[in-house]
């Protein structure tokens, strides 16, 4: 079960940081936005 998480969580950053290099991270911040306004949403 570690082990997954460890390649999941590997997996999103590594991601994240190829958004940022070839479109300047345009992806990552809408869904860093969008995770946001699903937070205030609930009321976090």
């Amino acid at each position: 079960m570690f082990k997954g998480f460890t390649v999941a969580v590997v997996a999103l950053i590594s991601t994240a940081q190829l958004d940022r290099y070839l479109t300047n991270g345009r992806y990552t911040d809408a869904a860093t936005d969008m995770l946001r306004q699903i937070r205030h949403a609930f009321g976090f």
